[in-house]
């Protein structure tokens, strides 16, 4: 299978949920678009109830597309247009969910064989299933675990097993729907690690869904924010930190501070200009994209980019300065966080650990023009 060219291909997916009143919709996916090469790593990224479950379960089969196509090289599982539908189990996909799935009264080789036994159409012998769920197990650090009773694993070697025995196949695609989520935070970090090396040594095209940003910002090669049912932007882990289509990828990428302006006339992309925050102060900003006027904006500065001095200390050329309150503060370890009052609302920043301000401290609040940038405010 992975001679061949795997490209995915999805045209104008739709799937929308109807409610009994039938009057709006209550939940899915607007149509959207994506082209996957092969070895792909692809995320679905958003909050709970997004869409994004709803997308890889069409891509899976497990929901039929309202509208719309798609296409695995040259599979086409599903077309609106022409009435193609190809059915689950003839889609040669691997999927781990969020719950494993793996049966307790089965030994890890039999959680693992268990696809090919049942697999329609495809007679294998026995030596040749010990062959396929033996290299599947190592592919995942499981070797000599074969004979083992799966009440016996822990979280994250179920886990594994979970993989092995999507990839036993040798599938063309694979589907993870959140499979990180029930392992705890130091287990999570290690499974993310080894999920990368694993999908870049096997070079298996994958579509990924998630609500953890930093799992996304980590593992993948290609993000896709969505946000109730609509694909926001889509591009690289740093394009869409660095260049956030709206204020709710900004908050969503990683958290940001989110400052309430305006502009008088419309703008256009990468300009630099002068907006006021609705508290009436001056600021900097970039803008990544246009902006029509007579839309509200918010000013989104990453609180890394943060600078905190003592009121009076010189501020460098092309920096702006808002003057504050230092609210609460925390210590982190690598970092100190602090939440500074102004007159716009609260602001966090992010400073060295040995950073000494102490709460009611007035300080300024400085951050270079280049990293504020002016977008699009969809809530206001």
């Amino acid at each position: 299978m992975h001679g061949k060219d795997m490209t995915l291909e999805v045209r104008n997916l739709g799937k929308l949920y109807w409610p009994k009143n039938g009057k709006t919709p209550g939940g899915g996916i607007q149509p959207i678009s994506f082209s996957l090469k092969p070895g792909t790593f692809f995320t679905l990224l958003g909050p709970s109830g997004c869409g994004k479950t709803t997308t890889l379960r069409c891509i899976a089969g497990l929901e039929q597309p309202d509208e719309g196509s798609l296409r695995l090289g040259e599979t086409v599982f599903f077309d609106a247009d022409t009435d193609a539908l190809v059915p689950l189990n003839r889609r040669n996909i691997g999927m781990v969910f969020q719950s494993y799935a793996i049966w307790p009264h089965m030994t890890v080789f039999e959680n693992v064989a268990f696809p090919l036994r049942v697999e329609k159409g495809v007679k294998r012998d026995k030596a040749q299933i010990a062959r396929m769920v033996d290299v599947a197990l190592t592919t995942v650090g499981l070797a000599g675990y074969a004979s083992r009773s799966a009440t016996q694993l822990s979280g994250g070697q179920q886990q594994r097993v979970a993989l092995a025995r999507a990839i036993v196949r040798q599938p063309g695609l694979l589907l993870l729907d959140e499979p990180l989520s029930n392992l705890d935070a130091r287990l999570r970090d290690e499974m993310r690690n080894e999920l990368k090396r694993l999908q870049k040594q096997i070079g298996i095209t994958t579509v990924y869904v998630t609500h953890d940003q930093h799992e996304a910002l980590e593992m993948s090669d290609v993000i896709a924010v969505i946000n109730a049912g609509v694909l926001e932007q889509m591009g690289s882990p740093r394009e869409i930190y660095d260049r956030p289509r709206n204020a709710f990828v900004a908050s969503f990428m990683g958290g940001t501070n989110l400052l309430p302006a305006r502009t008088e006339a419309a703008v256009a992309e990468d300009a630099r200009q002068t907006v006021r925050l609705e508290a009436g102060q001056d600021v900097s900003v970039v803008f990544p994209y246009a902006v029509p006027a007579g839309r509200k904006i918010a000013v989104s500065v990453r609180p890394e980019a943060v600078q905190l001095a003592p009121v009076g200390t010189p501020l460098p050329a092309g920096w702006n300065e808002l003057i504050g309150k230092v609210g609460t503060s925390g210590f982190l370890g690598n970092m100190m966080r602090y939440s500074i009052d102004l007159p716009t609302g609260r602001i966090e920043a992010h400073q060295p650990p040995d950073a000494g301000f102490a709460e009611g401290d007035a300080v300024s609040v400085r951050f270079a023009a280049d990293k504020a940038l002016g977008l699009i405010d969809q809530a206001a």
